[in-house]
């Protein structure tokens, strides 16, 4: 499900542009803080990381403590990328296009998208030049957004709609869309995480991780591999 009618790079580069200006597209410190855990367990402290859709570089900035070089970010957006040099110290950043990745086959031993895929003019593409310039052997880390979270649900049965949100060109899948749109355009899915953010309570998100499915959750985790037919 797709809510705009953004057709172009330019077009996408535009919006995003305006958006950064107006208000930063960001999530709470302590959930990039969560990322760049989970992500050091997979990425290791050498080899190269690259960020795709970095934005303001807050997820690199956490990983910019484990990891004193090999960090690359790319964004579509000018705005978002001057922000993210005055975050960054230790990474690299550039501006491009997830569709068209300005790097060599296999540069890269660890790949993350972060609550972006869904944005992407053509998130297949995004994908396969993903798996291009993923090293074999290497891991992918991909956040996706649930077409079924339980509060867009209530909102529905409520008041015929879901929640708002502060972005556009956004698709929505349920967690078995996004396994066959990940695994039909080059990965093999080797765990699967549900997200629910972050929260200031250890008890809340005590709560949160048991009480609420992963297939309701707010958002997928996906750990991935190179599919065979990509090796």
């Amino acid at each position: 499900m797709i809510s705009s009618s953004i057709t172009t790079e330019k077009e996408l580069r535009e919006e995003y542009d305006t958006l950064y200006k107006k208000e930063v597209v960001r999530d709470e410190d302590r959930a990039y803080a969560y990322f760049a855990k989970l992500a050091a367990r997979y990425a290791g402290q050498s080899g190269a990381i690259l960020d795709i859709a970095c934005g303001g570089g807050f997820f690199l900035t956490q990983i910019e403590k484990y990891r004193k070089s090999g960090n690359f970010g790319l964004d579509i957006s000018e705005e978002a990328l001057r922000i993210a040099r005055t975050n960054l110290r230790n990474s690299n950043i550039v501006i491009g296009s997830s569709e068209r990745l300005s790097f060599t086959a296999g540069s890269f031993d660890f790949v993350s998208c972060l609550g972006s895929l869904e944005h992407f003019l053509s998130p297949e593409r995004a994908l396969n030049e993903m798996a291009r310039v993923l090293k074999d052997g290497g891991k992918v880390f991909i956040m996706v957004p649930n077409l079924f979270w339980y509060k867009d649900l209530i909102s529905v049965f409520i008041k015929g709609d879901r929640l708002p949100r502060n972005q556009h060109n956004e698709i929505f899948n349920s967690l078995g869309e996004w396994k066959k749109l990940l695994e039909t355009n080059g990965f093999k899915i080797e765990r699967t995480l549900k997200y629910n953010g972050i929260s200031k309570s250890a008890f809340k998100q005590f709560l949160k991780d048991l009480l609420i499915p992963r297939n309701f959750s707010y958002h997928f985790i996906f750990i991935c591999g190179k599919s065979e037919a990509k090796l």
